[in-house]
């Protein structure tokens, strides 16, 4: 299918039904992820996942993120980091070790089974970023822990990823020098991202920049973060996200957020959340059916109750940490890129990716659908 055409009926479909998601009260969200699987392989098959879907849904999810780091309080998310971190550790550890198991009972191997507990220890926050900017929840603790968290939570999976390749002696051309030597860059990219701050705060706070040219440097920064951060197998929204911190510093904050808002929902965010649902395969329902069913409850649970544990135990209170873990359930694009690079190194078999990649999708629908009525169950307990 021709690329406009293919473009049309995405941003379409996002729209149309993201209008009807929000006339029935759920998020807009749900219903373009909902679009996204009306059009891919499972119903019409009018969609695939050609190149310049992938760059612009992937470019839709940068430009989400750059703008949650953009409205970021960086105080707040200095003083959240810590409970972040704790958050991150939890909803790792609970999704990883049950979903092993439970793996291991339907018979899997012990590489097939522990990387799968690795693919559902990731989450996916741009998803929830979406709803809680739609319900201005963003600013609140609970937003800005679920976002440290996050960033936490890219690592830790990320890590989780590159250790298990020489540790489960899976693939080829890998080995621990390979793994200590990514890790070695992620460590490098994140003093870069210190010295990018230094260096870009001063120069746009201390030169007269034309404010006109402010926003295609503040976007060229976004791609530049996020490429080096794919690059050294961090997700790409880590560095789009740190890109916006970096922004939020500058006198240009309040006119690039308003300029952001009106680029992103125009084009990319929406095909970002098509694209999701585009991903989804039926079959992958029915082949394994109850394995399905087992680990999207698995999912859903295990994330929720690891950062709601998290939450309690550096101190949050209930209503806080019970939004905390309904935040960081999405597993969305992160989850499906970590599935396909262990299909590419033989770690999961092409007849269970398919069941991956549909818990992945129904877990990011399943989201926003849980978050959305405890942020407001939250704002009803607080107004009491």
């Amino acid at each position: 299918m021709d690329y406009l055409i293919a473009l049309f009926l995405m941003i379409t479909f996002a729209k149309f039904f993201g209008m009807i998601a929000s006339k029935i009260h759920i998020p807009d969200v749900v219903g373009q992820i909902i679009g996204g699987v009306i059009l891919g392989p499972s119903v019409l098959g009018l969609i695939n996942r050609q190149n310049v879907v992938i760059a612009l849904a992937s470019l839709g999810a940068a430009l989400l993120m750059f703008g949650a780091g953009l409205t970021c309080d960086i105080d707040r998310l200095k003083k959240y980091f810590g409970p972040g971190v704790i958050v991150a550790l939890f909803g790792v550890i609970f999704p990883v070790g049950s979903i092993y198991l439970i793996c291991r009972y339907f018979q899997l191997s012990i590489v097939e089974s522990a990387f799968i507990g690795i693919v559902f220890a990731a989450t996916s926050v741009s998803i929830s970023v979406a709803v809680l900017e739609e319900m201005h929840e963003l600013k609140s603790a609970a937003g800005i822990t679920i976002l440290a968290a996050a960033v936490a939570d890219d690592i830790i999976s990320i890590v989780l990823l590159s250790v298990s390749i020489p540790v489960l002696g899976v693939g080829r051309g890998h080995g621990n020098s390979d793994a200590l030597f990514l890790i070695i860059l992620q460590i490098v990219f994140f003093l870069f991202l210190w010295l990018c701050y230094k260096i870009i705060t001063l120069l746009i706070n201390t030169l007269d920049v034309d404010p006109a040219k402010a926003g295609v440097y503040s976007f060229l920064l976004c791609l530049f973060l996020a490429g080096t951060a794919e690059m050294v197998r961090l997700s790409a929204v880590t560095g789009a996200f740190f890109a916006g911190i970096i922004i939020s510093q500058t006198k240009f904050k309040a006119v690039l957020t308003s300029r952001l808002k009106s680029l992103g929902t125009l084009l990319p965010i929406p095909i970002f959340f098509v694209s999701i649902g585009v991903d989804m395969q039926i079959n992958g329902i029915y082949k394994h059916f109850l394995m399905f069913v087992i680990l999207t409850v698995l999912a859903v649970v295990t994330k929720f109750l690891g950062a709601f544990i998290g939450a309690k135990l550096s101190r949050i209170d209930l209503a806080n940490s019970v939004e905390i873990g309904a935040g960081m359930i999405s597993r969305g694009e992160v989850g499906i890129v970590i599935a396909q690079a262990g299909l590419s190194s033989h770690f999961i078999s092409t007849s269970y990716y398919s069941t991956l990649i549909a818990v992945i999708v129904v877990t990011t629908i399943l989201a926003p659908l849980i978050l959305k009525p405890v942020v407001l169950w939250k704002r009803k307990r607080e107004s009491v």
